[in-house]
This record gives C-alpha cells, structure tokens and sequence, in this order.
C-alpha cells in the first residue's frame, strides 16, 4: 500500500480533546512564612505603601498579589483580634498594613512606619509595635481554601479568572487551543495509529507512532476538501511522521536486526533494555530528529539521506518542499513561510527569481525555523521521562495522545485516570480539585495490575508537560475515546514510549 492510498482510507478516531492537569493543580504546594503586622493611620495609607516599597523593594520572584496589604478592623482573623485590637483605637482612624517577605530588621521597619503609626499606639519605650503572623506564599486555588486563610492567618483574595502562569495555563489560551485542536485531533491520532503499525510490522520498532501538525498550515486548509488528484486535504498540514525504531540498530544488541518488511518483532511480547536500543530510537525522538534534519538544510533537499525508516516517513519528508510560485494556488503555505531573505534565496539556487525559491512546509534555519516551536505533535502513547524532556526541550506548543494510551513509564500524566468531565465545565472550574472516588480509585489499581505495573497510588506522576521549575511548557491534552480500540499485543508490556 502506498502513502497516499493509506491516507485516504484513514478512519477519524471519535472523541473529545480534554485538558491534562498539571503537577501544580493536582498536588498544590503549600508554602507559609512569617510576616508582620503594624497598625498605621487610614489617612497615611498611600504614603505607608511608598516609604515600604522605596525601603524594602517586594521580591518580583515571589508576587504577593493575593495578600490583602491593609486589613480594616471588622476583617482582622478572629485569632488576631485580642493582640492587634488595643483598646482605644478607633476603627475609622486606623488600619493595619501587612509587611511580607523578605522581612527587614525590625528596628529599620520601625523607623519607616514612625511617622505614619498612631501615638496612642507606639509604646513606652517609643517603639513600634509590630505583631508575627502566618500568610501563604502561593495563592489559593479555590474559594474554599481562600476562606480557610482569611480566617486563619490573614485575609487573602481569590481570583479565578487571573493568569496563573506558573500554576496552569491560563484559561483563555487553553480553551482556545482546545478549540482548534478538537476538529482534527480524531485523523491526526488515527494517522499516528497507522504509523505505530507500520513500524511494527517492519520488525524495526514497536507499535507507536508521532504526526506533527503545524497549526498555521491547518488554519489555511479545508480539511475535508481534496485536490484535483483526489488526495485528501487535511494531510497537508502534517510536516513530519515517525514510528518507533529501537530495534534497528546492530549496536542496540541484536545479531541479526530485522529488516523492513519481515513482521512484527518477536520482542515486542517482552521489555529488554539490552535490545531496545535508547530514547533516541522512540518515535517522538525520531520525529524531532526528522524535522531537525530540514531544519539544518536551506533549501531543497530530497528525503534520501534523511534518518527515514519506512514510506510514511518518507514520503512526508518528500512532501515539504513545495515551490513558493505554486504556494498562492494549490499548496498551504503560509505567507510567512514564503519569505526567504536574499542570502538564502542564492544559496538555494543562484539563478532564480525570489518567488520561485522553494518555500518548505519545515521552514530552515534561514527563514526563521527553530526547533519545533509552534508545532503540535499527537503520539500513540504517552512519552517516557526521557522523551518527555526532549518533547519540552524541543519546544513543541502542544501534545496530544489518547487515554488508552497511558502508559507505567509515561512522564506527561499528574494524576491517575478519572472520569471525563465536560471540556467547557473543566476550563471554567479549573481552580477547583477534582475528588477521585474509592471505585475509581480501585478501578485505576485493577487497570495498573492488568498491565504489569504498580498500583496507582504507588506510582510518582510527573506532569512534565507544565512545570513550574522548568523553562519551557507545552499545553498537555489527552483524547477520551468514545469506543474502545483493539488492544494491541505489546500494551500488555509494561515498556518505555
């Protein structure tokens, strides 16, 4: 079967598109410090603000936005009340300002607050009073733990519809992303599914595949459309293809590695680390290594040479180049794909006119492409710690794989299968924690036992794809199918993907 014979008769996976959870809102930290209170005069209050932040400028690494800097009498925590409400103050006259971390020494703190505290407050000795209390370094992740710290430590806000950067992505970008992701998530892992078969039945590899799409290019294609040719349209947005293929290198430990074409590997029915070659050979690796290698060149190049295991690969490899003078017409190049500097233009071909230098779907170096920023990559599978990194590293926007596709060695997951939920409701409360059930709970341990793994709440889940230490973060989505598939025979093996 050739590739284009095989694309048209690729089959929609049906499903939703939902959000991974990350690390920080599946098991959110809970940092306190100490801080000070003092009590300054409510007129002064702007002024106390000033001589704070010029004396003791605020960390920009730790942002206290959800502290509330004064605190009027009636909303003092009920446990400050008898050492912060002295009798004689007045609560129309005074206010109580909150000074957070990095505390300074008191007795410089003293000296800035002075001018500004009451005289009926400052004691005998001329000093300022100031009162330790708790505060929260993060702020909270819903309503109920807002409240919980108000009257606890000290009066905090909660703002759901705020960016949380550092926390998750932030509403807006998710949901839209999810938008454009959903219509053609179902071809895109379905060809992804094609892929893993193909490299399991040359005996190079086992049964995963990587397809990455380049959003631009699928905004400026009609997906259900086809060419005069009778080929499919919605292919055309696919820059890159890749099946695993740690079987096919001598120096991975085998003999005698198979050839293409010879069937399923014997190996793929048990886990050998000797024989399964590194994380180089996985398919998401492969598909990073496939577009660096367009990357690398500055102009067109045919696939021959390129680090291509089987037709798939190449022919999607073949398909990249596409002649700027056609790209108007019939070819979905975008228009900042179509600008090639000068340099470039007669390095590529001396003697050409400017619009009939190829333009490549994977744009070189010289046009502007890096890595694999603004592109989406759907796997099989969920990748390995190692290939999630190198997924990060890369510099992918999103990742996409199926929930059957969870895997004991996968690193993308923060916490284990729970029931979907609508997208729309998940986006809207994403600040409220989702509560996992005993049945679910045992359900999850069955499934891990089913597999050869540990149980699930044995096991380390590390939601790479969004974490705050790290600097790089994909937008993480899963694909809930609405029908079981087939169980494939090397799911039963608990292997790194």
């Amino acid at each position: 079967m050739d590739a284009e014979e095989l694309l048209r008769g690729i089959t929609p996976l049906a499903g939703d598109v939902t959000a991974i959870r990350t690390v920080q809102e599946t098991r959110p930290l809970e940092e306190f410090a100490d801080a000070y209170v003092a009590e300054v005069n409510v007129k002064s209050a702007s002024k106390v603000i000033k001589a704070l932040d010029s004396s003791f400028p605020r960390d920009p690494s730790q942002p206290m936005n959800h502290l509330r800097r004064f605190a009027k009498h009636n909303q003092v925590p009920e446990h400050l009340r008898p050492a912060l409400l002295r009798d004689g103050s007045s609560p129309s006259q005074t206010i109580f300002v909150l000074i957070s971390p990095p505390l300074p020494d008191t007795e410089t703190l003293q000296k800035v607050l002075a001018p500004f505290v009451p005289e009926n407050a400052v004691s005998e000795e001329g000093a300022v009073p100031l009162h330790p209390v708790r505060i929260p370094l993060q702020p909270p992740m819903t309503t109920v733990q807002a409240d919980t710290w108000s009257k606890s430590m000290w009066p905090v806000v909660f703002n759901p519809a705020a960016p949380r950067a550092m926390v998750a992505p932030p509403p807006h970008v998710l949901s839209r992303a999810r938008e454009l992701i959903q219509p053609n998530a179902g071809r895109y892992l379905a060809l992804a599914q094609q892929m893993a078969e193909v490299a399991e039945q040359s005996g190079l590899g086992r049964g995963v595949g990587a397809v990455v799409v380049d959003p631009d290019l699928e905004a400026e294609i009609e997906i259900d459309e086809t060419d005069e040719a009778g080929n499919i349209r919605w292919a055309d947005a696919v820059v890159a293809v890749a099946g695993d293929g740690r079987y096919s290198r001598r120096e991975v430990g085998m003999d005698d590695p198979p050839q293409p074409g010879t069937g399923p590997n014997p190996n793929i029915q048990t886990y050998d680390a000797d024989r399964e070659g590194g994380p180089e050979l996985h398919a998401l690796m492969r598909v990073v290594e496939l577009i660096s290698s367009k990357r690398r060149q500055d102009g067109p190049v045919s696939a021959t040479g390129r680090p291509c295991l089987n037709y798939l690969e190449t022919y999607f490899m073949a398909q990249s180049d596409v002649p700027v003078s056609e790209s108007h017409d019939s070819s979905p190049v975008p228009e900042k794909y179509q600008k090639t500097t000068e340099t470039a233009a007669h390095a590529i071909h001396k003697e050409s006119e400017t619009e009939d230098v190829p333009a490549s779907r994977i744009r070189p170096r010289s046009q502007g492409g890096y890595l694999c920023t603004d592109l989406d990559v759907y796997l099989t599978h969920e990748p390995c710690i190692c290939c999630c990194m190198g997924l990060l590293l890369s510099r992918f926007r999103a990742v996409i794989f199926p929930r059957g596709g969870r895997m004991v060695s996968g690193g993308l997951a923060s916490e284990p299968v729970v029931q979907p939920v609508p997208v729309e409701t998940e986006i809207e409360a994403e600040a409220e924690a989702e509560t996992e059930t005993e049945g679910e709970a045992a359900a999850d341990s069955a499934e891990d036992k089913k597999k050869g793994a540990e149980p699930a709440k044995s096991r380390e889940y590390y939601g790479l794809h969004w974490r705050k230490e790290l600097n790089w973060r994909a937008l993480g989505f899963e694909f809930v199918e609405e029908r079981p598939v087939a169980v494939r025979a090397e799911e039963g093996v608990a292997f790194h993907a």
